[in-house]
């Protein structure tokens, strides 16, 4: 089956423009092929961004002590129960994972990454985010043979308040649970239909179709593969990451979370660049033994926009269910393909 990238492109009947030599921009609304998601391209109306003096949040964030930095981690944040885990927290490196006080799913639990309590974009080490990973892996293989149920598993993380973090100290959260959140469950069962539609896994007609266009594909570290996506969930940036032919997070190799945090190093320095300073990530596995999904990444840039600092969040996006695009994604790509050389 071709996978189409649908667009419909209209022009606003009337335009409040004052000069009538002024070229009116287009309107093109896309569907995403898979999950049907609608985004609204509003021309290239994106600003560059100022970054801002972090130095006072910052400081703010160290009023009270922060429960991930090393002198208290250990003293405050909790266990998990000798019958799931003898050793208490899973340690590697310097990250470190523990029980989420405030759990999200059946399973939940927090990865801090770092002994460092803040940790600016360029900051982020390949070694930093590998420990993370791998410690959020370990966590999480222990799930499924704790609750082999729970084959449901997500990797999240907010970086900075921007992005909806009570923390300033890097970490992941991460989940396993019975069902899917929505649109994980969204992409599974799109996912599952193409595959018994189609014979055939619908990433890899997604990656074959991509490079072909040559659009919105950046490039590939290893087995990964890193596109633009063609309606993001974010006004100027959103980045996805295909494990090619990979299934379950849980089943990745060591070399295989490498090649991804070799690539976010390579992100965080394209959107250090464009001063961008907050975002979402969030990995969505697939399940061990399903080949209709494949494991990914999704990162989206978070933050206001000039010169109000606007929310990146309006009622388009919260109540219509339609994101808003400023910045075409094609001219995302081209920027980032220089980072990926």
């Amino acid at each position: 089956m071709v996978i189409e990238f649908k667009k419909v492109v209209e022009h606003s009947m009337f335009s409040a423009k004052t000069n009538l030599k002024e070229e009116v921009p287009p309107i093109e609304f896309r569907t995403d092929p898979l999950t049907g998601d609608m985004g609204i391209v509003l021309g290239d109306r994106w600003r560059q961004l100022k970054k801002p003096d972090l130095s006072q949040l910052i400081a703010k964030s160290l009023e009270r002590e922060c429960p991930f930095c090393p002198e208290a981690i250990d003293r405050i944040t909790p266990q998990f129960p000798a019958e799931f885990l003898p050793e208490g927290r899973i340690k590697v490196g310097e990250a470190v994972v523990f029980p989420n006080a405030r759990p999200y799913m059946s399973h939940s639990a927090v990865a801090v990454l770092s002994r460092q309590h803040f940790v600016d974009l360029p900051q982020f080490t390949e070694d930093m985010l590998v420990n993370g990973f791998l410690a959020s892996q370990i966590y999480l293989r222990e799930v499924q043979k704790y609750d082999p149920e729970a084959k449901y598993c997500l990797v999240n993380c907010n970086y900075m308040p921007y992005a909806g973090s009570s923390q300033i100290h890097p970490h992941f959260q991460v989940l396993a649970g019975h069902f899917p959140l929505r649109y994980h469950k969204e992409l599974l069962e799109a996912s599952q239909r193409y595959y018994a539609k189609n014979g055939v896994n619908y990433w890899l007609d997604f990656i074959a179709k991509e490079r072909e266009l040559n659009e919105r594909y950046i490039g590939t570290v290893g087995d990964t593969l890193w596109f633009t996506s063609f309606v993001p969930r974010s006004w100027q940036f959103d980045v996805l990451t295909v494990f090619q032919g990979k299934e379950s997070f849980t089943a990745l190799s060591q070399r295989d979370i490498e090649d991804l945090c070799q690539g976010l190093k390579k992100v965080f320095g394209y959107m250090s660049d464009q001063n961008f300073y907050s975002f979402n990530l969030c990995l969505y596995s697939g399940i061990l033994g399903k080949d209709y999904f494949w494991t990914q990444v999704r990162l989206i840039q978070r933050g206001t926009y000039p010169p109000l600092d606007v929310s990146d969040c309006s009622s388009v996006r919260l109540l219509f269910d339609t994101m808003v695009i400023l910045k075409r994604p094609e001219v995302v790509c081209q920027e980032l393909k220089a980072y990926f050389g």
